[in-house]
């Protein structure tokens, strides 16, 4: 199996996670942030990323991190 059929196979086997969006108190009262996590069993990989207010650019991101991060470790 060569490298990009390895990473395809992680990538299919990824699991998404949305955590409770945490609102923070004083003057963000109100305003949630949208967690999301990315977690890779097979290379016991998690990224938690809530950075955005939006759980799609927080997923993208992730999956982003995911990629670059999965270039480096598999080769």
């Amino acid at each position: 199996m060569n490298a990009s059929e390895t990473k395809d196979r992680i990538k299919k086997n990824i699991q998404w996670d949305n955590k409770k969006p945490m609102v923070k108190g004083g003057q963000q009262c109100g305003m949630p942030d949208y967690p999301v996590i990315l977690r890779s069993e097979e290379l016991d990989f998690e990224i938690t990323i809530g950075y955005y207010r939006s759980t799609l650019k927080n997923k993208k991101l992730a999956f982003t991190l995911f990629e670059l991060a999965l270039d480096e470790i598999v080769n």
